[in-house]
């Protein structure tokens, strides 16, 4: 079988790198945003049986009917999600969901999975009609413990925001932190982590969601701290991963856990059994792949969308141009 991966690697291939290479014929297609139809002329030639385009909403609209084989997007982006009663959002993940929504709606995907089940019943009452969720699996035969003497006592990397710089401040202050914000990935990026007693994971944003980052973290045998993430079947908190609510709990966890060693490597080695037994690349893929053969997921489909989202895109487009407009009178 012939596999195409089409991504932004740097954020991407941690999912796949090279572990379905032994059992099928792989290749990934780099991918940038602004690309045009003719710079995908070697994707439409390898005439994939099976084409996973990550963040597949920015693909040319013309691109898609030319590939022959199954056309699955990953969307991957934090979207509102519905944590019991409540639905969980900022200003931030609204935009980037009315980005998303008027994207995919355009795009003739066969098929489309969310990394977050969450989200999908809040996606679904908008008229989009997801195949389902896929969390997105590590490529656990690059993405291994590297057993390195540790040179901080933390690592993070990601962006830098306010609500980042909220738990960071203290922790930079007292303890040995590295923060790099991007431009590493592949095994350089895994020795950074190697090298961290801790490795934390903090939210972008003030809401609750699953940075996909976490399954990377802890199949490489991390101890990881993280903010809440989204409830999910995969990892759980406590036993692969330690959760801190605020900014002094995860102070006081980063201190308590320095000076306890042997409760770390426990946890650690828990969180990497968990990724290696059910978010294994190999497997998952492969899986993803018999279920949609067996017809176990349903096509994408649109129905009409929500009016009282519709408003919200409208008011969010008034507001851009509102801001342009004021940015043009200042020049």
């Amino acid at each position: 079988m012939k596999i195409a991966f089409v991504s932004q690697p740097e954020y991407f291939r941690f999912c796949y790198e090279q572990d379905l290479s032994a059992d099928h014929e792989v290749r990934e297609f780099p991918f940038h945003f602004g690309m045009k139809e003719e710079e995908f002329a070697d994707l439409i030639a390898f005439d994939a049986d099976v084409n996973f385009f990550f963040r597949g909403e920015f693909f040319p609209t013309s691109l898609l009917p030319q590939l022959r084989g199954t056309k699955i997007a990953l969307s991957s982006e934090p979207f509102p999600r519905n944590l019991g009663n409540k639905l969980e959002y900022t200003r931030d993940s609204i935009k980037r969901y009315l980005d998303f929504r008027s994207r995919i709606r355009t795009q003739a995907f066969d098929f489309v999975f969310h990394y977050d089940e969450a989200s999908l019943q809040f996606m679904a009452k908008d008229g989009l009609e997801l195949s389902g969720a896929f969390a997105f699996p590590v490529a656990t035969d690059t993405y291994v413990d590297r057993q390195l003497e540790p040179k901080w006592d933390i690592f993070f990397i990601g962006r830098s925001t306010s609500h980042r710089e909220r738990f960071f401040g203290p922790l930079k202050h007292h303890f040995q932190f590295l923060h790099i914000c991007h431009g590493v990935f592949g095994p350089p990026l895994i020795e950074y982590m190697a090298q961290a007693k801790i490795n934390l994971n903090v939210h972008a944003e003030p809401e609750i969601s699953w940075e996909p980052r976490m399954q990377m973290l802890l199949a490489t045998g991390a101890f990881v701290i993280s903010e809440p993430i989204t409830p999910n079947r995969y990892l759980r908190p406590g036993v692969d991963y330690v959760e801190a609510t605020s900014p002094s709990d995860m102070y006081e966890k980063v201190d308590y856990y320095l000076r306890h060693d042997d409760e770390r490597r426990s946890i650690a080695a828990s969180g990497r059994a968990r990724i290696h037994e059910i978010l294994n690349a190999r497997h998952n893929f492969q899986q993803l792949i018999e279920d949609l053969d067996q017809g176990k997921y349903s096509a994408f489909k649109t129905s009409t969308p929500s009016g009282g989202v519709n408003a919200l895109a409208k008011y969010f487009n008034i507001e851009s141009r509102a801001r342009a407009f004021a940015r043009k009178l200042l020049k």
